[in-house]
């Protein structure tokens, strides 16, 4: 058995590096073409934004594993049966309990690929990715995030809070200084957003301002200034779920909890991330159901198709009941878990069946 089960997981291997190839390939350069309108936004040129491209390649890569997986095993299995092979091997007295095992066994490996991709590599590369090309475009601007953020634009210093959209700020404080370091005036406002044209309206905004004469006060229910800020330089301070690795993740996760805050979009990425990893086995196990099945004799065309949709109703329905889990307020663990558990007792049920 030691043999077969070598010979299927270097067939499938094979294959799987062979779709995942040129399936990145293809989403490479996708963004890499999406990316042509910012060349010659500041310091980003076509070296930059292919670099950008490559490091978004690893997401890309975890993104595309559960279909790759499906469609190369297709192939190879596919292969395999078209050539008689299978029926081979089952006459030779494996069944297709034992040929599942044998193919389980490969997908697992690729299952623990997936989970170092998702975990480990992805996260900081598309973290860096998005830091990389902001400040290529507008270059660094003192910027660190916490749990508020601290701007500089030119001699004006800010310190703000991110409310729900990438454009609105709340608890918003400025400072202003002047060419020898002196501070000239402070002041806050509730809240703040960013209009067309980079124009910044603060609401309920009070300024303190220190002149030769003293100190006056100003205050207004809404002010309006022009700042030279991008709102996309202001989205690296948000804390983005695809950017923490698997133990920020976990961490994160664990501070929301221990402070009454809501931490359910960030267990559904977890838990969503963790079952989508897992879902490459049963992926290699459904492909030889289908090797199977009245799929057999089909030619390599109608395979690929049945896996593309196959693999296209599990991407949806992961992202569907993620999305659904923060509007429903439905329980993130099984939101995560269920595409994929699904799919197992499919490709179990299939590899029983099977003839």
């Amino acid at each position: 058995m030691n043999i077969i089960r070598g010979y299927l997981a270097r067939t499938i291997l094979v294959t799987t590096a062979v779709v995942l190839a040129v399936l990145l390939a293809i989403g490479g350069f996708i963004e890499f073409v999406g990316q042509l309108d910012d060349v010659g936004t500041g310091g980003y040129g076509i070296a930059q934004g292919l670099a950008y491209a490559l490091m978004k390649l690893p997401e890309m890569a975890f993104m595309l594993l559960p279909m790759g997986v499906l469609l190369g095993a297709l192939l190879g299995l596919g292969g395999l049966a078209n050539g008689s092979e299978l029926i081979a091997l089952r006459a030779a007295g494996a069944s297709p309990v034992a040929l599942a095992r044998a193919v389980l066994v490969t997908g697992l490996g690729l299952a623990l690929l997936a989970l170092a991709l998702a975990f480990y590599l992805a996260p900081p590369l598309e973290r860096y990715s998005r830091q990389f090309r902001t400040f290529a475009m507008h270059g660094p601007s003192g910027l660190a995030s916490v749990q508020s953020a601290w701007v500089r634009d030119g001699e004006v210093i800010l310190n703000l809070s991110r409310l729900g959209e990438p454009t609105q700020f709340g608890g918003v404080y400025l400072f202003r200084w002047r060419g020898g370091g002196e501070l000239t005036s402070v002041a806050r406002a509730d809240s703040a957003s960013i209009g067309g044209g980079q124009e910044w309206t603060l609401d309920n905004y009070a300024e303190t301002r220190f002149g030769p004469d003293g100190v006056t006060l100003r205050h207004e229910r809404r002010f309006a200034e022009v700042a030279g800020l991008n709102p996309e330089l202001l989205g690296l301070t948000v804390v983005r779920p695809e950017a923490l690795d698997g133990l920020a993740l976990w961490r994160y996760i664990d501070y929301q909890r221990r402070n009454g805050l809501d931490s359910r979009h960030f267990e559904v990425e977890l838990w969503r991330r963790m079952a989508s990893a897992v879902a490459v086995a049963p992926m290699c196990v459904l492909a030889l159901a289908i090797s199977f099945g009245q799929l057999r004799r089909a030619g390599t065309g109608a395979r690929m198709l049945t896996g593309i949709v196959i693999g296209l109703a599990y991407f949806l329905a992961s992202r569907g009941l993620a999305d659904g889990a923060e509007v429903y307020k439905l329980e993130p663990l099984i939101v995560g878990w269920m595409p994929t558990v699904v799919l197992a007792v499919v490709a179990s049920v299939m590899v029983v069946r099977a003839r």
